[in-house]
Protein backbone atom coordinates (compact mmCIF):
# COMPACT_ATOMS: atom_id res chain seq x y z
CA UNK A 1 0.00 0.00 0.00
CA UNK A 2 2.74 2.20 0.92
CA UNK A 3 4.51 1.92 -2.25
CA UNK A 4 1.02 2.37 -4.31
CA UNK A 5 0.57 5.68 -2.11
CA UNK A 6 3.79 6.94 -3.24
CA UNK A 7 3.73 6.24 -6.61
CA UNK A 8 0.11 7.68 -7.11
CA UNK A 9 1.22 11.27 -4.98
CA UNK A 10 4.52 11.58 -7.64
CA UNK A 11 2.39 10.58 -10.26
CA UNK A 12 -0.78 12.70 -9.66
CA UNK A 13 -0.60 15.35 -6.67
CA UNK A 14 2.63 16.31 -7.07
CA UNK A 15 1.38 18.17 -10.59
CA UNK A 16 -1.38 20.36 -8.95
CA UNK A 17 -1.48 24.15 -9.34
CA UNK A 18 -0.83 24.90 -5.91
CA UNK A 19 2.36 22.40 -5.33
CA UNK A 20 3.51 22.97 -8.51
CA UNK A 21 3.88 26.84 -7.83
CA UNK A 22 5.72 26.72 -4.75
CA UNK A 23 7.78 24.02 -5.92
CA UNK A 24 8.50 27.16 -8.72
CA UNK A 25 8.67 29.14 -6.36
CA UNK A 26 11.40 27.62 -3.92
CA UNK A 27 13.59 26.86 -7.14
CA UNK A 28 13.58 30.57 -7.73
CA UNK A 29 14.62 31.21 -4.44
CA UNK A 30 17.13 28.36 -3.57
CA UNK A 31 18.77 29.84 -7.48
CA UNK A 32 18.56 33.52 -5.86
CA UNK A 33 20.41 31.96 -2.41
CA UNK A 34 23.00 30.25 -3.98
CA UNK A 35 23.49 34.00 -5.76
CA UNK A 36 24.12 35.48 -2.96
CA UNK A 37 27.55 33.33 -2.53
CA UNK A 38 29.22 30.94 0.30
CA UNK A 39 29.49 33.72 3.23
CA UNK A 40 28.52 33.15 6.95
CA UNK A 41 25.51 35.76 6.41
CA UNK A 42 24.48 34.33 3.30
CA UNK A 43 24.49 30.73 4.24
CA UNK A 44 22.54 31.16 7.56
CA UNK A 45 20.00 33.15 5.18
CA UNK A 46 20.13 29.28 2.82
CA UNK A 47 18.96 27.69 5.86
CA UNK A 48 16.68 29.79 7.04
CA UNK A 49 14.71 30.34 3.99
CA UNK A 50 15.11 26.77 2.67
CA UNK A 51 14.00 25.58 5.77
CA UNK A 52 10.62 27.94 5.86
CA UNK A 53 10.23 27.36 2.31
CA UNK A 54 10.39 23.42 2.31
CA UNK A 55 7.93 23.56 5.35
CA UNK A 56 5.22 25.40 3.45
CA UNK A 57 5.69 22.80 0.26
CA UNK A 58 5.36 19.37 3.04
CA UNK A 59 2.52 21.03 4.82
CA UNK A 60 0.63 21.96 1.77
CA UNK A 61 1.56 19.28 -0.48
CA UNK A 62 0.86 16.66 2.44
CA UNK A 63 -2.81 18.44 2.87
CA UNK A 64 -3.71 18.21 -0.69
CA UNK A 65 -2.21 14.77 -1.38
CA UNK A 66 -4.28 13.52 1.78
CA UNK A 67 -7.67 15.40 0.71
CA UNK A 68 -7.03 14.29 -2.96
CA UNK A 69 -7.52 10.70 -2.00
CA UNK A 70 -11.08 11.04 -1.34
CA UNK A 71 -11.03 11.36 -5.00
CA UNK A 72 -12.02 7.96 -6.03
CA UNK A 73 -9.01 6.21 -4.13
CA UNK A 74 -9.88 6.39 -0.60
CA UNK A 75 -12.48 3.23 -0.85
CA UNK A 76 -9.42 1.28 -2.49
CA UNK A 77 -6.73 1.88 0.08
CA UNK A 78 -9.54 1.56 3.08
CA UNK A 79 -10.92 -1.57 1.48
CA UNK A 80 -6.95 -2.99 0.90
CA UNK A 81 -5.71 -2.26 4.36
CA UNK A 82 -8.11 -0.53 6.69
CA UNK A 83 -7.95 2.49 8.78
CA UNK A 84 -5.25 2.50 10.59
CA UNK A 85 -3.10 0.70 7.82
CA UNK A 86 -4.26 3.50 5.35
CA UNK A 87 -3.48 6.56 7.57
CA UNK A 88 0.03 5.05 8.68
CA UNK A 89 0.71 4.15 5.11
CA UNK A 90 -0.28 7.38 3.88
CA UNK A 91 1.53 9.23 6.72
CA UNK A 92 4.78 7.56 5.78
CA UNK A 93 4.31 8.48 1.57
CA UNK A 94 3.81 12.39 3.04
CA UNK A 95 7.18 12.03 4.65
CA UNK A 96 8.98 10.36 2.09
CA UNK A 97 7.32 12.65 -0.74
CA UNK A 98 7.94 16.09 1.26
CA UNK A 99 11.34 14.94 1.51
CA UNK A 100 12.39 14.43 -1.83
CA UNK A 101 10.50 18.01 -2.30
CA UNK A 102 12.79 19.37 -0.06
CA UNK A 103 15.51 17.85 -2.18
CA UNK A 104 13.99 19.19 -5.12
CA UNK A 105 13.72 22.39 -3.81
CA UNK A 106 17.30 22.86 -2.49
CA UNK A 107 19.49 21.01 -5.52
CA UNK A 108 20.23 24.57 -7.14
CA UNK A 109 21.65 25.53 -4.00
CA UNK A 110 23.53 22.46 -3.62
CA UNK A 111 24.30 22.15 -6.98
CA UNK A 112 26.08 25.29 -7.33
CA UNK A 113 27.27 25.89 -3.58
CA UNK A 114 28.42 22.08 -2.52
CA UNK A 115 27.35 23.20 1.44
CA UNK A 116 24.86 20.81 3.17
CA UNK A 117 23.33 22.65 6.18
CA UNK A 118 20.84 24.44 3.98
CA UNK A 119 19.74 20.82 2.52
CA UNK A 120 19.93 19.57 5.62
CA UNK A 121 17.60 21.67 7.54
CA UNK A 122 15.35 21.33 4.47
CA UNK A 123 14.80 17.93 5.35
CA UNK A 124 14.35 18.47 8.62
CA UNK A 125 11.38 20.88 8.23
CA UNK A 126 9.68 18.67 6.04
CA UNK A 127 9.21 15.85 8.36
CA UNK A 128 6.85 17.67 10.96
CA UNK A 129 5.13 19.78 8.69
CA UNK A 130 4.22 16.74 6.58
CA UNK A 131 2.62 15.31 9.61
CA UNK A 132 0.76 18.08 10.53
CA UNK A 133 0.17 18.72 6.62
CA UNK A 134 -1.64 15.11 6.27
CA UNK A 135 -3.83 15.38 9.66
CA UNK A 136 -5.41 18.61 8.40
CA UNK A 137 -6.09 17.03 5.03
CA UNK A 138 -7.63 14.05 6.81
CA UNK A 139 -10.07 17.29 8.81
CA UNK A 140 -10.34 19.79 6.19
CA UNK A 141 -10.77 17.32 2.93
CA UNK A 142 -12.51 20.54 1.19
CA UNK A 143 -10.11 23.28 2.52
CA UNK A 144 -7.21 21.35 3.06
CA UNK A 145 -4.66 23.49 1.41
CA UNK A 146 -6.14 26.49 3.03
CA UNK A 147 -5.93 25.29 6.46
CA UNK A 148 -2.53 24.12 6.07
CA UNK A 149 -1.48 27.78 4.85
CA UNK A 150 -3.23 29.59 7.70
CA UNK A 151 -0.93 27.22 9.72
CA UNK A 152 2.14 27.21 8.71
CA UNK A 153 2.20 31.63 8.31
CA UNK A 154 0.87 30.97 11.93
CA UNK A 155 3.71 29.30 12.87
CA UNK A 156 6.26 30.72 10.73
CA UNK A 157 5.69 34.62 10.43
CA UNK A 158 3.13 35.89 12.87
CA UNK A 159 5.02 33.42 16.10
CA UNK A 160 8.35 35.42 16.15
CA UNK A 161 6.45 38.37 16.28
CA UNK A 162 4.34 37.51 18.75
CA UNK A 163 7.58 36.38 21.00
CA UNK A 164 9.21 39.41 20.28
CA UNK A 165 6.54 41.21 21.55
CA UNK A 166 6.23 39.98 24.96
CA UNK A 167 9.75 39.79 25.60
CA UNK A 168 9.05 43.90 25.02
CA UNK A 169 6.19 43.98 27.23
CA UNK A 170 6.79 40.91 29.76
CA UNK A 171 10.59 40.32 31.89
CA UNK A 172 11.18 37.34 29.68
CA UNK A 173 14.69 36.34 30.79
CA UNK A 174 16.57 34.01 28.36
CA UNK A 175 15.47 30.90 29.40
CA UNK A 176 11.77 31.82 28.69
CA UNK A 177 12.84 33.11 25.20
CA UNK A 178 14.61 30.14 24.59
CA UNK A 179 11.66 27.84 25.73
CA UNK A 180 9.66 29.71 23.79
CA UNK A 181 11.60 29.41 20.27
CA UNK A 182 12.21 25.59 20.82
CA UNK A 183 8.03 25.13 21.51
CA UNK A 184 7.72 26.35 17.19
CA UNK A 185 8.83 22.72 15.60
CA UNK A 186 8.83 25.18 12.11
CA UNK A 187 12.17 26.73 13.88
CA UNK A 188 13.84 24.34 15.32
CA UNK A 189 15.11 22.74 12.00
CA UNK A 190 16.71 26.28 10.67
CA UNK A 191 18.24 26.40 14.55
CA UNK A 192 19.89 22.97 14.36
CA UNK A 193 20.89 23.76 11.19
CA UNK A 194 22.66 26.57 11.76
CA UNK A 195 24.83 25.13 14.89
CA UNK A 196 26.91 23.36 12.47
CA UNK A 197 28.20 26.72 10.35
CA UNK A 198 27.93 28.56 13.85
CA UNK A 199 29.54 27.20 16.42
CA UNK A 200 29.55 30.17 18.80
CA UNK A 201 25.40 30.84 17.76
CA UNK A 202 26.33 34.74 16.78
CA UNK A 203 22.99 34.33 14.56
CA UNK A 204 20.75 34.08 17.66
CA UNK A 205 22.19 37.23 19.07
CA UNK A 206 22.40 37.48 23.45
CA UNK A 207 20.54 34.25 23.04
CA UNK A 208 23.26 32.44 21.99
CA UNK A 209 25.56 34.26 24.08
CA UNK A 210 23.63 32.80 27.25
CA UNK A 211 23.23 29.25 25.36
CA UNK A 212 26.97 28.78 24.86
CA UNK A 213 28.01 30.50 28.31
CA UNK A 214 25.71 27.83 29.99
CA UNK A 215 25.65 24.64 27.44
CA UNK A 216 28.16 25.32 24.83
CA UNK A 217 27.92 23.67 21.45
CA UNK A 218 27.69 20.04 22.05
CA UNK A 219 24.68 20.17 24.84
CA UNK A 220 22.82 23.01 22.65
CA UNK A 221 22.87 20.61 19.42
CA UNK A 222 22.15 17.44 22.03
CA UNK A 223 18.80 19.64 23.12
CA UNK A 224 17.63 21.29 20.29
CA UNK A 225 18.05 17.35 18.81
CA UNK A 226 15.97 16.14 21.87
CA UNK A 227 13.03 18.39 21.42
CA UNK A 228 12.82 18.08 17.67
CA UNK A 229 12.96 14.51 18.53
CA UNK A 230 10.00 15.18 21.18
CA UNK A 231 8.00 17.01 18.69
CA UNK A 232 8.13 14.68 15.65
CA UNK A 233 6.62 12.17 18.50
CA UNK A 234 4.62 14.72 19.72
CA UNK A 235 2.87 14.96 15.80
CA UNK A 236 2.26 11.36 15.05
CA UNK A 237 0.65 10.86 18.09
CA UNK A 238 -1.51 13.81 17.94
CA UNK A 239 -1.41 12.81 13.80
CA UNK A 240 -2.83 9.35 15.28
CA UNK A 241 -5.62 10.58 17.34
CA UNK A 242 -6.71 12.93 14.46
CA UNK A 243 -6.92 9.70 11.71
CA UNK A 244 -9.34 7.56 14.84
CA UNK A 245 -11.54 10.13 15.34
CA UNK A 246 -12.29 11.35 12.49
CA UNK A 247 -15.17 9.59 9.64
CA UNK A 248 -12.77 8.41 6.73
Amino acid sequence: MLRNIVLSTLRRDVYTKPVAALLAVGWAASVALASLGSTFAAVVTAINMLSLISSLVAMVGSAIFTAGDREGLLEVYLSGGGRPRYAAARLVANAVVSALLALAVSAPYVAVRQIAAPLAAALLASVPSAIVGTALGLAYSNRAALAAVVVWAALALLYDVVVAFLSLILPLGDVAILALQLANFVTLPSILATTAVDPYLLTLGPLGDFITAHWGLGLAQAVVASVYAAWLIALVLFYADTARRLDL
